[in-house]
């Protein structure tokens, strides 16, 4: 059995490579829908050259996109999940991606493996506070026990000088991701039966999950609001939902490879040809991130090597 997989990619640069992300998707699978959703304020991207491709659909954007907020990823991705609904666009399964992510396996071999899942979802997820979380505890809490209010880049030096204040109030400055100044949450939507569970941003969810994480969401707004205020709400609030929900058979794996062990400022390890050892084991669907300007030939040989076809080549219009 072969799944009806749509495919939701955030871009937000580098149009040759969300223009050859495209095309590999629709050439492997001619009955996926494929939605784009492009940050137009980073990156200009033409969508002539993909305008001529069936169910392949470019997502109205909602807002500027701004990095570790709910703006970020996690807006775009329920933005996706109620347009599809909106429209009456069928699928099975929703796979989300960016155009710095591709395939290690054929698309046909995705989909058959999808269509043949008897679970509910792929995602990487844990309990926040337990033993089992790779987060050590003051991370989570710094994430989303506390409120943030994102400054100007001048405050930057005041808040690294006043860092010294959080070991005595309960203030928390992120600067990676920031400038953001947070102060203790007084109450959150945590509790015994609604764990903070965390993961990466990246999962294969059935219909039926995604429309439930809209659906509850609307009926507990306080949950959204809360997240809102929070830091990489991305990595945080599906799993939380659909982990709690108890209503879905989630699988404790993205089937991605994504090198986080050297990640600077949170961003995962650009690969190379040198990773295609691992990525030809079969035990991921999707890698990432991908640089063309890092690496020009890796694309080219996962296309030959693990997929089977003849490099990509867009013509522009």
């Amino acid at each position: 059995m072969t799944a009806t997989v749509c495919y939701f990619i955030q871009s937000h640069r580098d149009p040759p490579q969300i223009y050859r992300l495209v095309r590999l998707l629709r050439q492997g699978s001619p009955r996926a829908k494929i939605l784009v959703r492009h940050d137009f304020d980073k990156c200009a991207l033409d969508w002539a050259p993909l305008a001529d491709l069936p169910e392949t659909f470019l997502l109205p954007s909602t807002g500027p996109q701004v990095r570790s907020d709910f703006s970020c990823q996690a807006q775009p991705y329920l933005d996706a999940i109620a347009w599809l609904e909106r429209r009456g666009i069928a699928y099975d399964w929703l796979v989300n991606l960016t155009a710095q992510d591709y395939p290690v396996q054929p698309i046909a071999k995705i989909e058959s493996f999808l269509g043949d899942a008897a679970c509910d979802g792929f995602l990487r997820y844990w309990d926040v506070l337990s033993a089992a979380s790779p987060w050590p505890e003051r991370k989570a809490r710094a994430r989303y026990w506390y409120r943030y209010r994102r400054l100007s880049p001048q405050a930057e030096p005041w808040l690294r000088a006043a860092r010294p204040l959080t070991k005595l109030l309960p203030l928390h400055f992120y600067l990676d991701y920031g400038p953001l100044f947070g102060v203790r949450a007084l109450r959150t939507p945590f509790h015994d039966g609604f764990r903070c569970h965390g993961g990466w941003a990246w999962f294969s969810l059935r219909r039926s999950a995604a429309t439930y994480l809209r659906d509850f969401l609307a009926e507990n707004p306080e949950v959204e609001r809360h997240y809102r205020k929070t830091v990489a709400s991305e990595e945080s609030l599906v799993q939380t939902v659909l982990v709690n929900s108890k209503h879905f058979d989630l699988i404790d794996d993205d089937l991605r490879f994504i090198d986080y062990s050297r990640a600077n400022k949170g961003s995962p390890r650009t690969l190379t040809t040198a990773d295609l050892p691992e990525l030809a084991t079969g035990r991921y669907h999707f890698a990432r991130k991908f640089d063309l300007a890092v690496d020009s030939g890796v694309l080219d040989r996962i296309d030959r090597e693990l997929l089977g076809v003849e490099p990509a080549r867009v013509k522009q219009k």
